[in-house]
């Protein structure tokens, strides 16, 4: 968790987030309690209150660095890549892999995931990172449509909803089933079922084996 640090109140506050974390990470969200912050931290209660009003506050800040820390995984990886078709397979790459391997902030998310009905605050900060990773896709396919890489009669949102909704999908059942799946094989096949609906008719592999054949 990155966070610049400019006076002792900002010190204070990471300190308590950075514990909370740990905490839920560790047991859930039934385990962060204000006890239990003071038990891991070196400051007591009336610290811990002057800081934060109650425990809700502490679980929006909680879940804002998580937020933060995923959004922080963006699509710079994939602008780098010259073909919108590695891009595509960089995108589904950085972002599974990325919320696999920051397995804290993964955590947090998931024990926060159940509080989006009855938290507005939780379900905003939800829509930030998922709103944000929709936003970047869409820009990726309209790109990729002007360069006439990718079928322009297409909706760039409705394709950046169902890459996002696929990213979800592969890192949910790869934590809840971590030896019955192969993510890489898993992130392949979603890149290139997007890559087969994207492909303009004149590129497609079956369209041209098809005229091919017919030629013969």
């Amino acid at each position: 968790m990155n966070q610049e640090i400019r006076s002792v109140r900002d010190l204070r506050r990471h300190q308590i987030v950075s514990a909370a974390r740990a905490l839920v990470a560790e047991g859930g969200l039934e385990a962060l309690t204000i006890g239990g912050l003071e038990r891991r931290l070196e400051f007591t209660r009336g610290v811990i209150s002057y800081h934060f009003r109650d425990k809700d506050e502490i679980v929006a800040a909680v879940l804002e660095s998580a937020v933060s820390e995923m959004d922080a995984a963006t699509f710079a990886e994939a602008a780098a890549q010259a073909s919108f078709e590695d891009r595509i397979r960089s995108v589904f790459r950085s972002k599974v892999m990325g919320f696999l391997t920051h397995r804290e902030a993964q955590r947090v998310l998931l024990s926060l995931w159940t509080r989006t009905d009855a938290d507005e605050r939780a379900a905003a900060l939800h829509a930030r990172l998922f709103g944000g990773w929709r936003a970047q896709a869409v820009s990726l396919f309209r790109k990729a449509m002007t360069t006439g890489e990718c079928r322009s009669d297409l909706s760039p949102e409705r394709l950046a909803g169902i890459l996002v909704g696929n990213v979800v999908g592969v890192v949910v059942q790869t934590i809840c089933e971590k030896d019955a799946l192969n993510v890489a094989d898993l992130i392949d096949e979603a890149a290139e079922q997007t890559l087969a609906r994207c492909r303009p008719e004149k590129v497609r592999p079956e369209v041209a084996q098809t005229e091919a054949f017919a030629g013969a």
